[in-house]
């Protein structure tokens, strides 16, 4: 080998190791690319986290050399790309079950201070399922806060003669997401007055708080509750478990299917103020281990109107509280039980081919008195030996002379569900029959306190009379 050869290959030798001495190799460490970095719940999918930043599933895949974007595991952390394409915080945030005003600040970059004055809060705590928050926006100044109304809500109340399809076009939304929402079972019978939810537009995250573990899912439909009306909640379990609702103070009865598939139907009586109430759900495992959640649900008015009645003379000592009284105490007691089995299947029929007269949910005044009774029942004309027809399949639980309902006849459908048919003349059905939907449990009369011949018909839910209409026009459960 020529000297000069190896003079050359000499330094080259030495100026490596100089430059090793003097700048060292960066060693590989564990420092995170730039970026956000998210650690991923249980139940997310990338479709989700990519909608949370406001990207696309296929970017956030290709920054963390993700092949198969269906398969990412709890507690794996995500590098959420920034940079020219940075996500920017979506404008309104739809509120869901286990989301409080500091989880949905803490995801999108601010605090509860500003969302309280976004969206003129009176209290932090008192955001509910379904609420359209502000996330971004223009401060209101000091001279225009203050206590306001509770932020703007994507609620649409029913109009004569619209129809789901010229509603969900008005919002730019699609009616199955409405019908979703809302339990519609049939988009052709709306009812004019009822206030639908409108899913948002897409521009708010999906969700923000992930359910607890115990909790798979939960929904309630609809999700703004009515005075008079039936809400569904539905709750599934991540183990076998027993579950307790609790909402407006009462225990809700809760029909458990396969020790996972819970569902409880939350009636709202009569004379509840509209407002914001609490609904509670405990989960107790079998291991014993208990979960609970708390969330907040929007109640709105029924808006039922008013009723004048003239009785007559024969018939005012049955206006007396304590016969009233009396009478509330048996029904309360016959339809209390909740029976694990469900008779009824899809929307109730109606008792009688007979039209309508009276619906439910008026405040009464008879005789001139003050509105101080509700109609619990719906009104049905027919001349008197009209039959009555069950209104769906189930066994009798009472069938008797009431004071003020006359003949009449419980029938018990399951799942604390019950209907009950006033004022006949005659009746064909006795206690532990067990009679099938369109079956005649009677004639249409005028007993009790009637001022004439028709069919006054109830349907309780865990105790509480609700609209029945509204079980010939959905299909329960």
């Amino acid at each position: 080998m020529g000297l000069g050869i190896l003079a050359r290959r000499v330094i080259l030798f030495l100026v490596c190791v100089y430059s090793f001495a003097v700048f060292p190799a960066t060693a590989q460490d564990d420092t995170e690319p730039s970026g956000t970095i998210h650690v991923v719940q249980r139940g997310e999918t990338l479709f989700r986290i990519a909608q949370l930043y406001g990207l696309t599933t296929e970017s956030l895949a290709t920054a963390n050399g993700i092949l198969n974007p269906s398969n990412i595991l709890v507690g794996q952390r995500l590098i959420i790309p920034l940079g020219e394409n940075a996500p920017t915080t979506p404008e309104t945030y739809v509120v869901q079950y286990a989301d409080t005003l500091q989880s949905i600040a803490n995801v999108f970059g601010t605090d509860v201070n500003t969302l309280v004055a976004l969206n003129a809060l009176t209290n932090p705590n008192s955001i509910y399922v379904g609420q359209s928050l502000t996330i971004r926006g223009e401060l209101p100044s000091p001279e225009e806060s203050g206590p306001g109304p509770v932020a703007s809500d994507i609620v649409h109340r029913i109009q004569r003669g619209e129809t789901l399809f010229r509603i969900a076009q008005r919002y730019g939304v699609s009616m199955a997401d409405i019908q979703a929402l809302n339990g519609i079972a049939d988009p052709s019978h709306i009812i004019t007055g009822t206030d639908l939810i409108i899913p948002a537009g897409g521009d708010g995250a999906d969700t923000v708080s992930t359910l607890p573990q115990a909790i798979t899912s939960l929904d309630l439909t609809p999700q703004v509750l009515v005075v008079g009306k039936t809400g569904r909640v539905r709750i599934t379990t991540a183990s076998a478990a027993t579950v307790a609702v609790l909402f407006l103070n009462r225990g809700v009865a809760v029909s458990t299917q396969d020790n996972l598939s819970h569902l409880a139907f939350a009636a709202v009586p009569l004379g509840t103020a509209p407002g914001i109430y609490s609904m509670s759900v405990t989960v107790t495992e079998f291991s014993g281990a208990v979960t609970p959640l708390t969330f907040n649900v929007q109640v709105n008015s029924g808006f039922y109107g008013t009723q004048y009645v003239t009785l007559p003379a024969n018939k005012l000592e049955l206006l007396t509280p304590g016969v009233e009284d009396n009478e509330r105490s048996i029904l309360e007691r016959v339809t209390a039980p909740v029976t694990s089995e469900r008779y009824f299947d899809g929307p109730m029929g109606l008792p009688a081919a007979a039209s309508m007269f009276s619906a439910f949910g008026a405040q009464r005044s008879y005789n001139g008195g003050g509105f101080e009774r509700f109609h619990t029942g719906s009104d049905f004309a027919g001349a008197p030996g009209t039959p009555v027809l069950a209104a769906s399949t189930g066994r009798v639980v009472l069938a008797d002379t009431l004071n003020i309902r006359g003949v009449a006849v419980v029938i018990d459908h399951g799942w604390g569900v019950y209907t009950i048919y006033a004022h006949m003349n005659d009746r064909y059905v006795s206690i532990g029959d067990f009679v099938q939907s369109g079956q005649a449990i009677g004639t249409i009369g005028s007993t009790g306190r009637a001022t004439g011949a028709h069919l006054h018909w109830e349907v309780w839910v865990n105790g509480t009379p609700v609209d029945p209409m509204q079980w010939t026009l959905e299909a329960f459960p």
